[in-house]
């Protein structure tokens, strides 16, 4: 092959800005024109629709040729209709004064000047350019053709490529609206962008409120492989996601905003798209699409299909979260309605119950009567006990249907008798009594509680454990101890343990794995009850191994 025919033709310009752009001339037919489907589009009303062409002939020259424009055309200060073009040729379009191109060859491809494509700027406002970004090309929701409908009456504006882009465009939509989380749309979106548009590579960015940062949902190459956080221009991805425009640079690998990107360079990434992913509501995040093939690889069209895209699947996740509002809105008015049902239940039965407990106090008679034996005295005061929680959880009931935290009289003593008493009660239980119970303390500090309501607490947590656990080699410890400034109460079994789906509900409330014999409401008023301590409860599990609540309890509860 001769080093004629390697040769590369271009035509240098300045842009909007006066910035130099070069655009390479690849194809054996150039059109130069104001419509779209012309190779190089100018903006000008002085340019005709197809202005003129440059035809590859034999021997690697080029022809220029007019297409019978309105305002002519110009090479080296003379009006032609057919031209052959030499290195330094200036050709102007619609008038002297008009734009002015340089035609040449070069032997390498093009390195350095950006190839400016068009845009659909009539009529618009303009985009707020940061000072980095000259050069590339930046266009509103309002420059696609594929959101601005006046665009598409305009038939300049509509190729068969375009009609093509639609049907893409409706075939991604129709496939992002069944997803049922973002993370699916995410993984459905990018990977029909792949099918769509010639890229390498493809990155998600979601906006998090909480840190306040764009951070990486799905980030992967054409072969699937993961791909580095680094190679995403942070001047592109902010610029996008601030002033909600889409951008598309060429040549990256010679591109200042590119210059302390390692990994850019590595990888020989050409041509960038970006498009904020938005909808009514908020800009959600931004779309980064890359490709290592050839520079200038993407085009304006591809730019509007990707914010088209975007404006569709920032749609979609503002439903997922609505969505998301509407179940937690839901959930918790059936919480609500429980609630209430619980409350009137309790009210409803609570007078029947205190009737019959009152019963319960006709215990005292025998008390009295056998005052010298101490087993009857023993277990009249269990009777008796056992009223007073009766009474007492009956009210915790009511107050939890309420939705309110009680602030319980607390009082100061030692924590360590009030335990043993506790499980000194809990031993007569049938299930209790045929697992080992264990209390182990190295300290007995004092500190304010309310008796009743801690052991309450305990309780609830053996009963856990008695039916976590197998008759006989059931064990169950309770250990006591201080760290820092917190006084520590572990109650731990050697059951079969809670897997990690069920522990994240385990604090829910009428959340159960006891089916028709569970409430769903014991742990809930525990918590309350550690809580209205200024304390702390928590649970870790391992299944097969077994699970262990600690409470923290402050030494000094003010």
């Amino acid at each position: 092959m001769s080093s004629e025919q390697e040769q590369v033709a271009y035509l240098d310009f300045l842009d909007e800005d006066n910035l130099p752009c070069r655009v390479e001339i690849t194809q054996s037919s150039f059109s130069i024109g104001r419509a779209y489907e012309n190779e190089l589009r100018i903006e000008d009303s002085r340019i005709s629709r197809r202005h003129a062409e440059i035809v590859k002939v034999w021997g690697g020259k080029y022809v220029f040729r007019d297409k019978e424009s309105k305002c002519g055309s110009f090479i080296n200060g003379l009006r032609v209709q057919e031209h052959m073009l030499n290195t330094g040729d200036e050709i102007v379009l619609g008038g002297l004064n008009a734009t002015k191109l340089t035609f040449g060859y070069t032997q390498q491809r093009t390195q350095g000047l950006p190839i400016v494509e068009a845009q659909a700027t009539d009529s618009h406002a303009p985009v707020n350019i940061d000072p980095e970004l000259r050069g590339a090309t930046v266009i509103t929701d309002q420059q696609t053709r594929f959101l601005n409908t006046a665009l598409m009456q305009k038939p300049e504006y509509v190729t068969s490529t375009t009609l093509q882009r639609l049907a893409s465009l409706y075939e991604i939509t129709h496939k992002l609206l069944p997803a049922q989380s973002v993370n699916e749309l995410a993984e459905t979106w990018l990977s029909e962008l792949f099918k769509a548009l010639p890229i390498d590579q493809g990155a998600i960015l979601l906006h998090h409120p909480g840190t306040n940062q764009l951070e990486v949902a799905l980030a992967y190459s054409r072969e699937k492989k993961e791909i580095n956080r680094s190679i995403v221009s942070n001047t592109i991805v902010e610029h996008t996601f601030k002033e909600k425009v889409a951008i598309l640079t060429h040549d990256a690998t010679s591109d200042e905003r590119f210059a302390t990107n390692v990994s850019v360079i590595l990888e020989n990434i050409r041509s960038v798209l970006a498009a904020p992913i938005s909808s009514k509501l908020r800009v959600w995040g931004v779309i980064y699409l890359d490709s290592r093939t050839k520079a200038a690889l993407f085009n304006s069209e591809d730019l509007e299909f990707l914010m088209a895209t975007a404006r569709e699947a920032g749609l979609v996740i503002e439903n997922l979260k609505l969505i998301e509002e509407l179940r937690a809105t839901q959930e918790q008015l059936i919480k609500t309605e429980r609630l209430a049902t619980i409350g009137k239940l309790t009210s409803a039965i609570s007078h029947e119950i205190r009737n019959r407990l009152a019963l319960l106090t006709g215990i005292e008679f025998i008390e009295m009567k056998y005052s010298d034996d101490p087993e009857v005295k023993q277990f009249t005061n269990m009777v008796l006990e056992g009223q007073r929680r009766a009474l007492a959880l009956v009210e915790e009931i009511r107050a939890f249907a309420r939705n309110r935290t009680d602030q319980y009289e607390k009082t100061r003593k030692p924590i360590v008798p009030a335990i043993k008493k506790t499980l000194s009660i809990i031993r007569l239980d049938t299930g209790v009594s045929k697992r080992t119970i264990n209390f182990t303390y190295d300290v007995e500090p004092e500190l304010v509680f309310n008796e009743e309501k801690l052991e309450q607490v305990i309780i609830n947590l053996i009963r856990n454990a008695v039916e976590a656990t197998q008759e006989y080699t059931g064990e169950i410890n309770i250990n006591l101890s201080i760290v820092a400034k917190d006084v520590v109460i572990k109650v731990s079994d050697n059951g079969e343990g809670i897997s990690p789906e069920i522990m994240v509900a385990i604090w829910e409330p009428f959340f159960t794995t006891k089916g028709e014999e569970g409430t769903g409401i014991g742990l809930e008023i525990c918590r309350r009850i550690i809580e209205a301590h200024n304390g702390h409860i928590s649970c870790n599990s391992q299944l097969g191994v077994g699970t262990c609540f600690i409470i923290n309890l402050p030494l000094e509860n003010v």
